[in-house]
């Protein structure tokens, strides 16, 4: 910005001066500018509209075609054996499913447990142990069974023998758990703990050192040691509760390698890479049966389990070999009639989805498949409610009031008036914008058209929407936003889609083979329409992504203009001003020099 010093010489407000000026100067910018703005904002305005319509276009998008109406619903006799599910292509009608097998898929496990020796005893003898609770630092240990952990805490004492030590322990572990829940026995001079339940499944238990405590380590115990096998814990370091020591690099499950380094993987490590591989199965450990299962990951035929030794005694030390696998097999049913086999318990034949939960008798299950007349009905209601509102949006902006008053503010004007006062008068100014506008009538009286239309090849009874029980909305005078809107008779609707779902069907969506515009389904007619009207206005006010002087449209050529004669006119009032400024400099320099004069004269006659 250039600084100007004025007014020194003669005493008078130059910027003031020519400030005024310049307000009569920049009258025809100011037209120009608001003429651009008016020009932007219609664009905006325009481009809104085109946002509304292509909203109610893709909604019509697969509508317009009859598969996406055509929609069943389907109902079994029996879902605890047989579930359905229906798609449009479904035929209606009653079917028949006799199952004489499920899918099934490759299963195997431990021949016996695998763990040989199960017990979770100390090592250091309990018959001087009287002492051994004297202090609160090694009376404390954690129990986990099944799954659930708990700090077990004795009473601080001095037991004479094995026994009392046992009941106080017993007594501890009863007051966590619960009686009968772990057998606590020192009979042998040894502290040990045993799950009470059934021999054939008796639950994980697993003793663990509480932070500070020496209790565990002064019965002899280690931390983390179990009574049955540890899965968690390395191969190498369960030596003691299997038949052997593991041994070896890899084993191999349908033709898969599986390697493991038995003083680095737990049997929690080796099911993780096998789960992960390529094998296709999902191996487990139950603590409880003591156990390890395969079982593949599909079902039917071709579900096969081949277990592999490789190199090492893995397989075998677990209880594992092929002579045990069940391999897996389709599923037989009878539909209708026809025999036919799935290799899985869900599958899709002729629009219907069976979901098998088992085995039926001769009779089998009956399915019933009707049409779905309430998404039809759904459907219409959703279609007339998006159709009013375009209309409503339509109607609005064709009937908007203008106030030639409000134009766009200038800088100037902008700056002695508030926030509200400013988005109040713009308001006012965006009003009107697109009133009466030829391309919104077009495109409005089109949707109107094809609402009060007749779709021809069409029977009668159903070839208009007035036929089904979708009229329009009587004009209220005053009322113009609701002009045109559809309005639904319920029952007449839902009595014309229970009685014939094809025919309104074909009413929103019928494509005939000549492409004959009058033939074609409302809601094509609808999607073309909208198509068109889109574009029409793109060409015009072109898209979201472009600039508002783009040359690549209508409006944005004519708001490039503007720019150029506004920039013009700027630098035409730039040198206007500075032409100013130069002659008031002058005349100030003049009066001056007068005034210099003036004074010297007047010393020159008062000497």
């Amino acid at each position: 910005m250039v600084m100007r010093i004025s007014g020194i010489g003669s005493g008078l407000d130059i910027d003031s001066m020519v400030s005024k000026l310049m307000q009569a100067e920049r009258a025809p910018l100011n037209k120009l500018t608001q003429k651009q703005q008016k020009l932007t904002w219609k664009e905006q305005a325009y481009r809104d509209i085109n946002l509304k319509l292509s909203a109610f276009r893709d909604s019509l998008f697969s509508l317009r075609f009859q598969s996406n109406w055509a929609k069943t619903t389907s109902t079994s006799s029996d879902t605890s054996k047989v579930e359905v599910t229906s798609v449009g292509t479904a035929s209606t009608g009653t079917h028949n499913i006799v199952v004489s097998n499920l899918a099934t898929g490759a299963y195997t496990s431990s021949t016996n447990v695998v763990t040989a020796t199960a017990s979770l005893e100390g090592t250091a003898s309990v018959a001087s142990g009287a002492n051994i609770l004297a202090t609160s630092n090694n009376n404390k240990f954690n129990l986990t069974l099944n799954g659930v952990t708990k700090t077990i805490t004795v009473a601080d004492g001095n037991y004479a023998d094995n026994v009392s030590f046992g009941a106080a322990v017993q007594s501890a572990v009863d007051q966590a758990f619960g009686a009968n829940q772990i057998k606590v026995d020192t009979s042998s001079g040894l502290l040990s703990f045993q799950p009470q339940g059934d021999p054939n499944y008796l639950p994980q238990l697993t003793i663990t050192a509480v932070a500070g405590n020496s209790f565990i380590a002064d019965m002899g115990f280690t931390d983390g040691q179990s009574f049955k096998l540890n899965s968690a814990a390395t191969l190498s370091s369960q030596s003691s509760k299997l038949s052997a020591a593991v041994t070896g690099t890899y084993f191999t499950i349908n033709g898969q390698r599986i390697s493991y380094d038995p003083a680095v993987d737990s049997l929690n490590s080796i099911i993780s890479k096998v789960n992960s591989s390529a094998a296709g199965v999902n191996m487990s450990y139950d603590s409880i049966t003591d156990k390890i299962t395969f079982t593949s990951k599909s079902t039917g035929d071709t579900a096969q389990i081949n277990l592999g030794a490789g190199d090492g005694n893995f397989l075998t030390t677990f209880n594992l070999d092929n002579s045990a696998v069940t391999q897996g097999h389709n599923a037989n049913v009878t539909i209708d009639g026809t025999a036919a086999s799935y290799a899985t318990n869900q599958f899709t034949s002729n629009g219907v989805t069976y979901t098998l939960h088992n085995t039926t008798d001769a009779a089998g299950v009956n399915i019933n498949v009707t049409q779905d007349t309430d998404s039809i009905y759904n459907q219409i209601v959703d279609f007339v409610n998006k159709y009013n509102d375009l209309l409503g949006v339509l109607n609005s902006k064709i009937s908007e009031p203008t106030y030639r008053d409000y134009q766009p503010l200038t800088d100037d004007q902008k700056k002695a008036m508030s926030e509200t006062d400013i988005t109040n008068w713009e308001a006012k100014a965006k009003s009107g914008l697109l009133a009466n506008d030829t391309y919104l009538r077009q495109m409005r009286d089109n949707l109107r058209q094809i609402a009060y239309s007749t779709v021809g090849t069409l029977p009668t009874d159903s070839n208009s929407l007035y036929k089904i029980g979708i009229t329009t909305q009587s004009y209220v005078l005053g009322n113009s936003t609701d002009a045109g809107k559809l309005v639904i008779d319920n029952d007449a609707l839902k009595t014309a889609i229970s009685q014939n779902p094809e025919g309104v069907i074909q009413l929103f969506t019928n494509q005939p083979s000549s492409g004959n515009q009058n033939e074609k389904g409302i809601l094509q007619q609808m999607y073309e329409s909208s198509n068109d009207s889109i574009s029409s206005i793109m060409k015009v006010a072109g898209s979201s992504n472009l600039a508002y002087d783009s040359a690549s449209y209508t409006l944005g050529l004519q708001v490039r203009n503007l720019n150029s004669q506004i920039s013009l006119l700027q630098d035409k009032l730039t040198a206007k001003e500075d032409y100013y400024y130069q002659m008031f400099s002058k005349m100030d320099t003049a009066i001056s020099n007068a005034n210099n004069q003036i004074s010297w004269l007047q010393s020159q006659m008062s000497g």
